[in-house]
């Protein structure tokens, strides 16, 4: 097999952890994308690696029963999904056989896994937009980037955004050209606006606009202002966040609010939530009252219950915990999220939490030298998973059940492989986070052995 060489006539039999559908030739992997299992068709060999190859999809002559004309005229340009390709059902297949096959090799957790919960209408869900600002036939251009390139595909309408900030981004990319404003430009460090990110509350219908710049000037800022404010009923507040990194970091330290209070609120299972600038919040607002749903219901809490809550955010599992236990504790490294979280509880009237700034594994030891008993742990870090130190002091703590909710369960099943000794993992339910996409939000339980 040599590049360039075309091979007719190869089956699908299985996929990539990125869904790319898996060949093989005498043996030797070959990674297409945008195949399914059980599709048979001819492939071009377009990249030859050590241990596997790359080959484009030419012509197939079998589909799978699971094949859908992607909705998004530019789903093979972008990188922003993945799978819009494969049904509903098919994307339930795929995400659950993940799960369990890299439970099982990475973490080697031989266990039942749930079928993946998936999203009713899996569509305009994502309340949090972040497009990247570029230049095109010398006009300002937003968009994706086409996948492992710094080249932006513009679009005007993203079917997993939701319709509001679709319009927003529209408009102030409008106004940018119009104010003949310039993109800052990633080779020779000139220009100005980096990226445009705007957060939506579902049951609030808020919108925070915040516009990453590379310098501390907006052109016609103040006109930019009255007329998004007067288009925009829902527009509460617009913040620009000034980022002069020459790195891939998009959120830089320096805010300087322009309208409004600079946060917006929304509604999660009964509580509400301050969600400021750099703040951490599930990006579907749907799904994710199923996954903390289902993972509170896997915890079988008692009121007598003292309960950690790691990497929390600004608070939304903590609180959500709180009226079921005795005591919450909450940790997590950002300090605007621990501020949020705190006014967040305050809001809500609930007394019975502690929210601490502070590294997850340096809280750990700090807790366990304290000799408190806790009963459960909620881990939900992210995708790099949780530190050995962490781990250690969770194990010197032993709660008798820890629920561990992750976005990367590869990551997740390295942590529980590094706990088995101690734990063992007993219920597995993978939530569909993010429809048209390869990623999955999966919660394991772990019982103290």
């Amino acid at each position: 097999m040599q590049k360039n060489d075309y091979i007719n006539n190869v089956e699908c039999i299985d996929y990539t952890h990125d869904c790319q559908g898996i060949v093989k030739i005498d043996g030797f992997p070959v990674f297409v994308k945008n195949m399914i299992v059980g599709e048979i068709g001819d492939i071009k060999i377009i990249k030859i690696l050590k241990n596997y190859a790359v080959g484009r999809l030419i012509t197939l002559h079998q589909e799978s029963p699971y094949r859908v004309t992607p909705r998004c005229p530019l789903f093979k340009q972008c990188g922003g999904c993945h799978i819009q390709h494969l049904s509903i059902q098919g994307q339930q297949n795929f995400k659950t056989q993940r799960v369990k096959s890299t439970l099982s090799r990475i973490g080697h957790v031989d266990i039942d896994v749930q079928p993946c919960i998936m999203m009713d209408d899996p569509w305009f869900y994502r309340n949090k937009v972040q497009v990247p600002v570029g230049l095109l036939d010398k006009r300002i251009v937003t968009g994706f980037y086409k996948q492992h390139t710094n080249d932006i595909v513009p679009y005007d309408i993203c079917f997993v955004q939701n319709d509001e900030s679709n319009r927003l981004v529209k408009r102030v990319k409008e106004l940018l050209n119009q104010f003949h404003e310039k993109p800052f430009n990633k080779t020779t460090h000139t220009g100005n606006i980096k990226h445009i990110l705007i957060k939506y509350g579902y049951q609030t219908q808020s919108l925070m606009l915040i516009i990453i710049t590379y310098t501390h000037k907006i052109k016609k800022v103040d006109k930019m202002i009255s007329i998004l404010t007067q288009e925009f009923d829902h527009l509460e507040t617009i913040v620009q966040n000034i980022n002069p990194r020459h790195d891939n970091v998009i959120l830089g330290e320096e805010i300087n609010i322009l309208y409004g209070n600079g946060y917006i609120e929304d509604c999660l299972l009964g509580n509400t939530y301050r969600i400021s600038t750099h703040s951490f919040y599930q990006v579907n607002p749907i799904q994710v009252e199923k996954l903390y749903s289902t993972a509170i219901q896997l915890a079988c809490l008692k009121a007598t219950d003292n309960v950690i809550d790691a990497y929390c955010g600004i608070g939304t599992i903590t609180l959500s915990l709180a009226r079921l236990v005795h005591r919450v504790y909450g940790v997590e490294v950002v300090e605007q999220a621990i501020i949020d979280a705190n006014e967040n509880a305050k809001r809500n009237h609930i007394d019975n939490v502690t929210f601490k700034c502070q590294d997850a594994g340096d809280f750990m030891v700090d807790f366990s030298r304290q000799n408190k008993d806790i009963d459960v742990v909620f881990v939900d870090p992210p995708r790099k998973g949780c530190s050995n130190k962490f781990l250690e002091q969770l194990i010197e703590l032993s709660p008798k059940k820890i629920i561990y909710i992750s976005c990367d369960v590869a990551t997740q099943a390295r942590d529980i492989a590094n706990l088995s000794k101690y734990y063992k993992a007993d219920y597995c339910q993978p939530v569909d986070m993010f429809p048209q996409t390869h990623n999955i939000e999966n919660i394991v339980r772990l019982l103290k052995v």
